[in-house]
Order: C-alpha cells, then sequence, then structure tokens
C-alpha cells in the first residue's frame, strides 16, 4: 500500500461533473509498490573455456565505484609455469560480455631442499581452484579444495589440504590461506581436509571455511579474521599458524564420515549480536545440521539417511534455509523416487530454529532440486525474504531450472512464481544449469537486486537483471446499481432522448506507460441477437482502449462517457449491463535509464468486472415473477378429401403473475406434413403477431413474439394459419412458451397443448340390403336393352358413311383421274 493516500471520496471530486441524468460510476484504484522479476530476455550471458568448468562457481565482488562479477572455472588453465587445468577465478563486468582472469597465484608449484635434493613439495595440477569463491566488500577469498602437498619427501603420498588465497584491497594483492596444511598428516589428521570445500563471510566480514575431510572424514569448521590471516602470512614460509584462528576439534570416532563444514554459512542466531556459523554433520547414522559457536552445538537431525540434508544451506534474514537434493519419496507406483527437498528453519528465539511447514518438495524426479540457494532480498519489500532454488537436472532434457519463491509470514510460498530455465541441454554432459547461484546485489543500481546463475557444463554464467515491477491494488465500483429506462433526460444527436452512463476512472501511477481498456456490455451466450445495449459516446463503439504517459507518483482522473441505447434497439432488459475493465503497462513505453521496461506483479488482477440493472416494473425488489398461462384451439378437427388443405390454431396467452414477462415467445413445432401460412386476419379482434423460423436439431419451430415485456394482466388472442403439403395424419404441439426472468425463479412449467388433424371419409347412417341392389342391377340392364331396340327401329344402326362405301369410291378413282 502506498501510505499517504486521500481518502476515496476525495479522489472522486477530482472527476465529478454535473451531468442532468442517471450516472453508472466506476472507480479504479491502483495503487503500485515494488516487487521483484528476472528479465529473461535482457540475460547476459558470460562465456569461458571450452571444458575449463567456467560457471562452477559465481560471486558479486563490489567496490568504491562499481560492483562486478567473479566466476570460478576450477579446470581452466592460466600462466602458471607447468600447471595443467589448475583453475582460475574471471572478472566480468556486469554490462560487458568479456572477463580477464584474475592472478591470484601466478608462482606455480613449489620446490624445497630436502637433504639437498630439490623436492616439489606442492601440486596444483587439477586442484580445482576457483571451485569455491565468496567475496565482502573489498576482501575475496577463491580457494582450491583438491589441492595437495607431499608431507615426506621419501613418500609417494600427498595430503589433499586443500588451499585459498584472500585479497583484502580489491583485487590488487593476495595472500595464501591454507589452515589445513599442518604437521597432522594423513586422514587420521588434516590430511585429507579439503580446506575450502565450502567457504563463506560472516557480515562482519569474518571467513568462515569448511574442511569436510579432516579427523576420518568427521570434518571441521575453521574461523578467523581477514586481518589475522593478512597477519600471519608470510611467503617463505610453508607451514603458517594464524594467531586468532578458532576450528572445531577432533570427538570420539562416533562422529566419523560426518562430513561437517561440507556447507557453510553465517548469521545471527544467539541473540547477541555475534554470527555463528551452520554447517553439516552426520552423526550415528542420521543427517544432521549443527549450528556452533566455538564449542557450542545446535543439532538438528535431519528426515532422511542419504539425502544430502545441508549439502547447502543459507542465512536468510537469520533464519536457515537447507537443501536436501537426494530426498526420496515413494510415488503412486510404491517406488522411490529422487525429488530433493528444501526445509525452512524460522528462528523463534536465540539459538531457536523452528522448522516451518511449507517446506518445499522438487516438482521432477532426478532433477536434484535444493542442491543451490540463493537470498534474493525482499524484491516485492513486504518484509519477506525472497529465494532462488537451483534444479540443475531440471527440466526438458535436463537443461536445467532454477525457481524463484516469494517469501511470506510462514517461510517461503508453495509454488514459484517464476522459473527461469537453461538453454543448453545436451545427451554428452548436463549443462548444470543453476548448479551455482548468487543473488541480493544490485549490479545496474537500478534500486532492484540481480540473479546470477552458473552452467559449468557448457561453460556458461548467466546475468538475470531484476526489472521493476507494478503491483496494483484494484478496485471497481458500480453506482448506481440500478437504473431507470424511462428517464430519458439526456440529448444524443441522432439518437433521441437516451440515458448516459458516466466512468470515472483514477490511476495513481509509479511508472510510465499504462493501458486501460473497457469492455461493455457482455452479450449473452445463445442469445439471438447479439447487439449491444451500450456503446460509448465518443467512438460509438462498445470498447475503449486508451494509453497515458505519466511521471512517477502522477495521478490521472479521467472520464468517459457511454449511452443506453433505445429500448426498440434491443430486446434484452434482464440481464445486467457487465463493463469490464483490464490494465496494462504499455508495451511501446520507452525504456527506463536502466535500459528495462517495468512489468505487473504476476498477483495483479488486471480483469475487472461490474454490473448495472435495468430498473424493472416489478416492484421494490425488480424481480419479476410472471405466470403465463396457454389455451390453444383448432378450427378443424376433421378435413374430408376434397376439402381446402388449411388449418387455423387459435390460442389465449395470459400473463397472470407479478410484473412483466420479458421476452416471451411462442413455440409451436410445425410437422413435416405442413406448412406456415401466415397470421390469421379473419377476426379483426386477434392480435397481428410477429413470428419467424427458427430450427432445433430436426424439429422446425414457428417462434412468435408475445412481448417485451408482456405486462402483467395481459391477455391477448391470436390466430396461425398452416397449409398441408402430405395427406397423412398432423400433429401440431406448442411444447415451450419462454420468457426471460431473474436466475432468481423459474416458471412453475412448460405448457403443452396437442391439436390433432386427420383425413376421413364420411361415415354412411343408411344400410341398403343386398336384393335391391341386384334388382337395381336388373332394371338397369333392362332399360340398356329396351334403349338399344328403340334405336335399331328408328334405323340408327343403317344410317350411310358421308363419303360412301369403299367400292364406290375405287369407281370414282378413274374419273377424277381423267378429270384432272
Amino acid at each position: 500500500m502506498v501510505s499517504g493516500l486521500p481518502p476515496l471520496r476525495s479522489l472522486w471530486n477530482c472527476c465529478e461533473r454535473t451531468v442532468p441524468c442517471v450516472l453508472l460510476t466506476a472507480v479504479v484504484l491502483i495503487q503500485f509498490c515494488a516487487a521483484f522479476n528476472l528479465d529473461v530476455d535482457g540475460r547476459v550471458v558470460f562465456s569461458g573455456p571450452i571444458g575449463s568448468y567456467f560457471g562452477y562457481s559465481v560471486e558479486f565482488f563490489s567496490n568504491s565505484s562499481s560492483i562486478s562479477i567473479l566466476i570460478g572455472a576450477p579446470k581452466g588453465n592460466t600462466t602458471q609455469p607447468n600447471i595443467i587445468e589448475g583453475g582460475a577465478v574471471y572478472l566480468c563486468s556486469w554490462n560487458q560480455t568479456g572477463c580477464s582472469i584474475i592472478n591470484f597465484d601466478q608462482h606455480g608449484n613449489r620446490y624445497f631442499y630436502i637433504n639437498d635434493i630439490n623436492t616439489q613439495v606442492e601440486f596444483k595440477s587439477h586442484q580445482w581452484f576457483g571451485a569455491t569463491v565468496r567475496s565482502n566488500g573489498n576482501s575475496t577469498l577463491a580457494c582450491a579444495p583438491r589441492y595437495y602437498w607431499r608431507t615426506e619427501h621419501d613418500t609417494p603420498f600427498a595430503d589433499l589440504t586443500g588451499t585459498c588465497y584472500l585479497s583484502v584491497d580489491g583485487l590488487k594483492t593476495f595472500v595464501e590461506y591454507a589452515p589445513c596444511r599442518t604437521e597432522r598428516h594423513g586422514p587420521a589428521g588434516q590430511g585429507y581436509c579439503q580446506g575450502g570445500f565450502s567457504v563463506d563471510f560472516t557480515k562482519n566480514g569474518r571467513v568462515v571455511l569448511g574442511g569436510p575431510g579432516s579427523f576420518y572424514w568427521q570434518g571441521q569448521l575453521i574461523s578467523a579474521t581477514t586481518e589475522e590471516i593478512v597477519k600471519a602470512y608470510y611467503p617463505s614460509y610453508f607451514l603458517l599458524a594464524v594467531s586468532g584462528q578458532i576450528q572445531t576439534r577432533q570427538v570420539q570416532g562416533s562422529y566419523d564420515d560426518s562430513y561437517l563444514g561440507y556447507s557453510v554459512a553465517g548469521g545471527e542466531f544467539s541473540g547477541d549480536d555475534e554470527e555463528v556459523d551452520k554447517n553439516e554433520r552426520k552423526r550415528k547414522g542420521s543427517l544432521s545440521v549443527g549450528v556452533i559457536t566455538g564449542s557450542l552445538a545446535l543439532v538438528y537431525d535431519a528426515f532422511q539417511m542419504g539425502s544430502y540434508f545441508v549439502s547447502v544451506i543459507i542465512a536468510s534474514l537469520d533464519d536457515l534455509v537447507v537443501g536436501a537434493p537426494m530426498f526420496m519419496l515413494r510415488g503412486s507406483n510404491g517406488r522411490l523416487e529422487e525429488l530433493g527437498k528444501v526445509y525452512i528453519y524460522l528462528q523463534k528465539g536465540p539459538l531457536l530454529l523452528e522448522l516451518c511447514k511449507s517446506n518445499l518438495l522438487g516438482p521432477q524426479a532426478f532433477s536434484r532440486f535444493g542442491s543451490s540457494l540463493a537470498p534474493l532480498g525482499d524484491l516485492n519489500q513486504d518484509g519477506f525474504n525472497d529465494m532462488a532454488i537451483g534444479c540443475p537436472y531440471g527440466g526438458e532434457d535436463n537443461q536445467g531450472l532454477v525457481y524463484i519463491f516469494n517469501g511470506h509470514v510462514d517461510g517461503l510460498m508453495d509454488t514459484p512464481t517464476q522459473s527461469l530455465s537453461g538453454q543448453w541441454a545436451s545427451s554428452t554432459f548436463p549443462a548444470s544449469f543453476g548448479f551455482a547461484l548468487r543473488g541480493n546485489t544490485d549490479l545496474d543500481q537500478n534500486g532492484y537486486p540481480d540473479l546470477m546463475v552458473g552452467a559449468f557444463g557448457a561453460d556458461k554464467a548467466v546475468l538475470y537483471r531484476a526489472r521493476p515491477i507494478v503491483s496494483a491494488v484494484t478496485s471497481l465500483t458500480v453506482k448506481p446499481t440500478m437504473f431507470n429506462q424511462e428517464e430519458k433526460t439526456c440529448l444524443l444527436i441522432g439518437h433521441g432522448s437516451l440515458v448516459y452512463i458516466n466512468i470515472y476512472t483514477i490511476y495513481i501511477l509509479h511508472f510510465p506507460g499504462f493501458v486501460v481498456e473497457v469492455q461493455l456490455d457482455s452479450v449473452k451466450q445463445n442469445q439471438r441477437e447479439s447487439i449491444r445495449r451500450t456503446l460509448f459516446v465518443e467512438s460509438q463503439q462498445p470498447s475503449m482502449v486508451k494509453s497515458f504517459q505519466l511521471s512517477k507518483g502522477e495521478r490521472l482522473c479521467h472520464e468517459e462517457n457511454i449511452y443506453l441505447r433505445a429500448d426498440e434497439e434491443f430486446r434484452d432488459k434482464l440481464s445486467p449491463i457487465y463493463i469490464s475493465l483490464n490494465f496494462s503497462l504499455d508495451p511501446q513505453a520507452s525504456l527506463d535509464q536502466y535500459g528495462l521496461s517495468p512489468i505487473l506483479d504476476y498477483q495483479t488482477k488486471q480483469h475487472l468486472q461490474q454490473k448495472a440493472q435495468i430498473q424493472l416494473d416489478c416492484g421494490e425488489d425488480n424481480i419479476c415473477v410472471p405466470d403465463l398461462k396457454l389455451a390453444v384451439y383448432g378450427d378443424r378437427t376433421e378435413i374430408y378429401l376434397g376439402d381446402e388443405n388449411y388449418l387455423s390454431l387459435t390460442f389465449n396467452a395470459r400473463n397472470e403473475g407479478e410484473g412483466g414477462a420479458y421476452e416471451a415467445g411462442l413455440y409451436v413445432a410445425l410437422p413435416a406434413e405442413a406448412d406456415y401460412s401466415g397470421i390469421a386476419r379473419s377476426n379483426a379482434s386477434l392480435t397481428q403477431l410477429t413470428c419467424s423460423y427458427e430450427a432445433e436439431n430436426l424439429t422446425r419451430y414457428l417462434v412468435c413474439d408475445l412481448g417485451n415485456p408482456m405486462k402483467s394482466g395481459t391477455s391477448l388472442w391470436a390466430g396461425l394459419r398452416f397449409t398441408y403439403i402430405l395427406e397423412c395424419s398432423v400433429h401440431y404441439k406448442v411444447d415451450k412458451m419462454p420468457y426471460s426472468i431473474p436466475p432468481k425463479f423459474k416458471p412453475s412449467g412448460s405448457k403443452k397443448v396437442l391439436t390433432t388433424l386427420m383425413w376421413n371419409k364420411p361415415d354412411s347412417h343408411l344400410w341398403v340390403p343386398v336384393w335391391i341392389i341386384i334388382l337395381a342391377v336388373l332394371v338397369g340392364l333392362l332399360l340398356l336393352a329396351l334403349l338399344i331396340y328403340l334405336l335399331y327401329k328408328l334405323g340408327f344402326f343403317k344410317r350411310s358413311d358421308p363419303y360412301g362405301t369403299t367400292m364406290e369410291k375405287a369407281e370414282l378413282k378413274p374419273q377424277a383421274s381423267s378429270e384432272a
């Protein structure tokens, strides 16, 4: 929330105008604060020599003028003589892709004369220098945990003690710090210490170094101030004792194979403003994390053997986050799956850490979720730290993933707010994107911390800069929620007397480039008409999109007018008029001075919707409960052969309920043998309806409009005429008479009326005996014979052919020929 905001009413005052009509007011209150987002498209990729494991470790380095990046390449080559893959650390500028090697050590292997024999006493090839790199202010520590040295000149064995180099003057001069290179040789002492396997600086600049191989792999933790280390350094001395250094001691054999110091981090836990260190210890077959100061240790048992609990730990706002990348969970098929897990311990008091409920489980098997952790700082300024968690083998083709989690009062959110994906998948060697993480540092000084991700399998490191993210608290209020359609007191040229609806929008912006889109009057599904009931006055369109360029902190008061169309232009008077508002940052807005554009917070509601109702003639509650009645009559029940092939259906429709029946209609199902011919007009008292055809599946309907609304108390008579196409029985059925009502109430049931018409011959009511029929036939025959006899006597059958007989015609032919 932005402090110092005036009351909502005072914000309205800047927009109010006197408009002599009904108002519909929408208020959008948007407040912005900072949050986080890592710019994927603008990421910066740093590349190192192929096969150098460039990106195995990453760190931020700051001096008085700028902040740079340190990238470790533990298999890299340097200019040291006779050293193969000794390892290197690169210094990179965040706004350039080129990097240069830092010359921590240029001397190569050292030789001492022992018994007059020039003997090689240290071995720097394959020492993995740069496997760990940490920085604090002007101090930087880089270590080679696989460095080893010859403890005796006449034996081939050497101790894998590890060594580190420290700079306290901004990478100008360097001193060696090898606290495990002592006279306690072999596995029983510090011979396999691997000092520098993990390192960190406390808040006050003290060095913390882990050596997990000391004392038969019990491991140990060693700590000294940078001043003590520099003071003790003397280049000609091979074994150096640092005055003031503290370290854990060897304990009983039951703690063998504990790997204390596998991972370390610093934080304040004791309540006395003195920091303590956290590390790993495996005791009696169970894994645990130790919190120690001097000889004091608080042990928190892990939950699963072999899960590599605390393979990585960090102190975040003095709470504790622990990764267990090999944690296994039994799946639905009964088999164990390696998912990885991250535990969050919240500090409830001095040296009191409580495991919180929101522990995170890896989403993908064998992704090594929790292999790396990095606090990102409080990016959204809510008082809780945000976190990056690496899955170096996650994602498609195991290219690696990094998840970003928001912090809250109970730890971390259950789901990530952003996912970063590696771009270098390989079938032979994984890129291990996300193996190394480092955050909580603002490289470009834009006020938002950035994140470095290492992918040593591809010899890459990637910088993700955090963009300013806009978090909006929004509200949409519609006022009034109901208006009277009949009160047409406003005049709109070309549209007659209509109702105005005003939308007021108020914005409080922290970043320029803001787009607002308002969508009016969404259309109901399956609605016969798609006309919008409301339009913007300015554009005569149902939507409006506007872009604003504002300065930081500027307030904008904006007003748009929309109007309700005339009631004869739309049917739907019952469903609400919806006003939907969408807003977003303008993608065309210019970038800020850092080359970044802000983005809306993922939790921001970008879509708002409210509604208003049209006032109906349904009482104070504005809820109509109509009750439609219907009676149908046919003017013919029988049709005889030869009659006219038409039928008239007369019906009476009544509304006996409260309020009007909106969009009331009469549906008449037509059989295939009949067709509609028109409205019955024989009686002047019949209402002249408007009817049309509609089809539903294979059924044809004649749909007649009964009124919008069909007011309460209405009783109308109307007639429909039909003609017949085929001679068979016809059934007319009025099976529905729908009307729109608010969804709170439903009609009491549909009305069904059946009228049957049949083609029949008339039935005979008199019976004629058979002998009468026979006698009639005989009399008929007798009369026929008598008629023939009379005609014979009169010579009817002796009349001559007008042209003579055939012979006479033949005798005339020669004469006709001669005459011709």
